[in-house]
């Protein structure tokens, strides 16, 4: 017969159970919050950096637009029309307001704690500088060493864009590969 140390036995078990799988339940349950939140932040990781770079995008076409100038003016010199020149000025005017989104991207990749990406980003802009202040749409020609200086430093711009693009492109993809 069934005695009480049996019954006793059967309700420690069952209370066992019942407790060991009500704690089960609330870890799986928070777990897959947890998991949920990572992957909430891995995706606005990701737009964020799609943010940047598309900002870094809107820059680089302008400078894009701004260099085809440049290219032109250094060729034409002395001979080149003034409404070419006033363009000139205008896109001058354009890159510099576009920097704004340059400087809210290193802000975002600060914020991400992308400090290498934001680095790379701030030489990128010097650069851009560097090559904006060698040009003048009131200089009447250029010189052989101004010349040579122009081609280095769009060489060197975009190299420095492929390269913060390849880098860009492994931190999303690292994002990416975590969700």
């Amino acid at each position: 017969m069934v005695t009480i140390e049996m019954l006793d036995t059967a309700i420690k078990v069952a209370t066992g159970f019942l407790l060991g799988s009500v704690l089960l339940y609330l870890y799986l349950r928070r777990s897959g919050v947890v998991a949920q939140r990572n992957r909430d932040d891995l995706d606005r990781r990701r737009l964020l950096l799609q943010q940047v770079s598309d900002q870094v995008g809107k820059v680089h076409h302008v400078y894009q637009q701004y260099l085809s100038l440049v290219v032109e003016y250094s060729r034409m010199g002395v001979n080149w029309p003034e409404y070419r020149r006033k363009e000139l000025r205008k896109k001058t005017e354009e890159l510099v307001a576009v920097f704004q989104e340059l400087n809210a991207a290193q802000a975002t990749l600060l914020l991400l704690g992308e400090k290498k990406l934001e680095r790379a980003l701030r030489i990128y802009g010097a650069r851009i500088v560097a090559m904006r202040r060698l040009v003048s749409a009131e200089k009447l020609e250029f010189s052989g060493d101004e010349l040579n200086e122009l081609d280095d430093n769009k060489k060197e711009i975009q190299g420095l864009r492929e390269a913060f693009y390849d880098s860009l492109s492994d931190r999303f993809m690292t994002s990416r590969q975590a969700a």
